[in-house]
């Protein structure tokens, strides 16, 4: 279960990249894999280390995001 504790700083938590990440798809509908990354960084910063692709892993996991391999995309 994802739940947070004393040492969880939440701007770096799976939850948070995740709601950002669901905010830009609904702005874009459909992103570049790069694009989205960059997009994250800058929100939170150089520190986001493996959180983004758990991130991802954890949205497509819930059916709320799409991958299209061929052309590097991300959809909702």
């Amino acid at each position: 279960m994802l739940i947070p504790h004393k040492h969880t700083d939440i701007k770096y938590s799976v939850l948070y990249i995740s709601g950002i990440i669901m905010r830009e798809m609904k702005r874009s509908g459909i992103i570049k894999y790069d694009d989205l990354k960059n997009i994250v960084i800058n929100q939170v910063g150089k520190e986001l280390g493996d959180t983004f692709e758990y991130s991802l892993s954890f949205l497509y996991l819930l059916n709320e995001i799409s991958y299209n391999q061929q052309s590097d995309t991300i959809t909702i």
